[in-house]
């Protein structure tokens, strides 16, 4: 997989959900927080802006990457690994979700838990840049930031659900959620091209972000403090667990969005491959990632035509196929102007390929385990990109793998996922989507 299907699936994780808020009046959460509706969209808007645009899988991609294979000399392998290790905390984002709605700090749960997570994660980016410049301190410092930037998300996804239930406004600040975080999405490009300079520079475009929501949760964002701590979540937590165990439908879907992306990944080979052997600068990598980001949002437009034209596995079928079918693009991969068309078509169609394994996603989850259900899908889902990319890694540098070979490892791999589809459920994916919803509503 490339650069822009790695960032498709670190946007794709969605927020915590925190329980219904019940037994408010619509003023309430204006006399909590001290603002408005158009207060509420500016603090949760800046808060998936910042949690989005500063992780290292997004601004920080490239220039890590870069740094350590160019200044450590690190290979295939070990860039794979620390990206991966660096982007573990998000896999368990949950905990952080868990953690806010059980503990208070000084009596609330959202303010102080945003003001001091956006501070640390600012000084924790700025820390990264500053180490020493060898693996394993980088890297640690970096698994601590992003569980900085975790917070920083399930707070501001938190806020969301809260003001938008309060003010009947979900869909709004929804909206606002998803511009935010494609806007961020644009993080990936501006770090390929500030890769050519030192990692300072782009430590400190990634902490303005960061400082600007501290200073808004500071002074904006007045929460009354008077919660206590909540035993009640570990409990609703542990039953939510039981019934995400005992359901078959989700442990299919998450096996299948497993093996999707277990397939022997070409995301980091690639880029050894654009350097080394095609010599692309680090500015024309950055106009790539640009037209993948513009491909792949242009793709997911589409899927809203497909999804209530076609059942779900048959949309699933066509995933696959053309996930698999379409790395084959890969072997023509031979200078600037092939890489930009192929980037093009494949992050398009890869965009409208990879949604419906997120509406499998979506209808597995059981009724009663909303939040923990579907964090275990897409853990499993980002687990399986993790062995993906250190797999396919592998093969390139300590067996000598050629680029091209992967490609069609990567494709055959894949291809073979469509042999575990007929195993699916019918209830679950033998429906359109218009279908599955009055279903749901009956």
């Amino acid at each position: 997989m490339t650069e822009s299907a790695n960032a498709i699936s670190i946007l794709a994780a969605g927020e915590h959900v925190t329980p219904p808020v019940t037994g408010k009046k619509p003023g309430h959460f204006a006399r909590i927080t001290g603002v408005p509706y158009f207060g509420v969209a500016l603090i949760v808007g800046c808060g998936i802006f910042a949690s989005t645009f500063s992780q290292t899988g997004v601004i920080g991609l490239y220039p890590m990457r870069f740094l350590l294979k160019d200044k450590l000399g690190e290979g295939p392998l070990r860039v794979a690994l620390f990206m991966q290790l660096a982007n573990m905390p998000w896999n368990l984002k949950i905990i952080s979700g868990i953690i806010s709605d059980a503990i208070p700090i000084f009596g609330t749960r959202r303010r102080h838990y945003l003001i001091f997570s956006s501070f640390l994660a600012g000084l924790l980016w700025l820390a990264v840049a500053i180490v020493p410049p060898r693996f394993a301190p980088m890297c640690i410092m970096a698994i601590i930031m992003n569980i900085a930037l975790v917070f920083v998300s399930t707070i501001s996804g938190g806020i969301l659900v809260e003001g938008g239930q309060t003010f009947g406004v979900t869909g709004k600040l929804s909206s606002v959620r998803v511009l935010a975080m494609n806007i961020a999405g644009l993080g990936v490009p501006l770090g390929a091209l500030l890769a050519t300079r030192v990692l300072g520079v782009s430590a400190m475009a990634a902490a303005v972000p960061l400082f600007i929501l501290f200073f808004i949760a500071l002074f904006l964002y007045k929460e009354k403090p008077s919660a206590k701590s909540n035993p009640k979540v570990w409990r609703d937590v542990k039953a939510q667990l039981k019934i995400a165990v005992g359901a078959k439908s989700l442990w299919f879907a998450a096996g299948l969005l497993f093996l999707v992306q277990f397939a022997p990944g070409f995301s980091t080979p690639l880029m050894f491959y654009q350097t080394d052997t095609l010599h692309f600068s680090e500015h024309f990598i950055g106009l790539l990632t640009l037209i993948d980001a513009i491909a792949g949002a242009a793709g997911a437009f589409f899927y809203v035509y497909f999804c209530r034209r076609l059942s779900l596995r048959q949309l699933l079928y066509g995933s696959v196929f053309f996930t698999a079918a379409l790395s084959l693009l890969f072997l023509g991969y031979n200078d600037r102007n092939s890489a930009m068309l192929i980037e093009a078509v494949y992050c398009f169609v890869l965009s409208l390929a990879q949604l419906p394994l997120f509406d499998l996603a979506a209808r597995a989850t059981p009724k009663g385990s909303e939040a923990v259900g579907y964090s275990v899908i897409m853990s499993v889902w980002n687990w399986g990109l993790f062995f993906s990319d250190l797999f396919g890694s592998g093969l390139y540098e300590k067996y000598n793998m050629p680029f091209k070979s992967l490609v069609w490892l990567n494709a055959a791999t894949t291809a073979l996922v469509l042999l575990a589809i007929p195993f699916l459920p019918k209830l679950l994916v033998d429906h359109k989507e218009v279908e599955s919803q009055s279903a749901a509503a009956a």
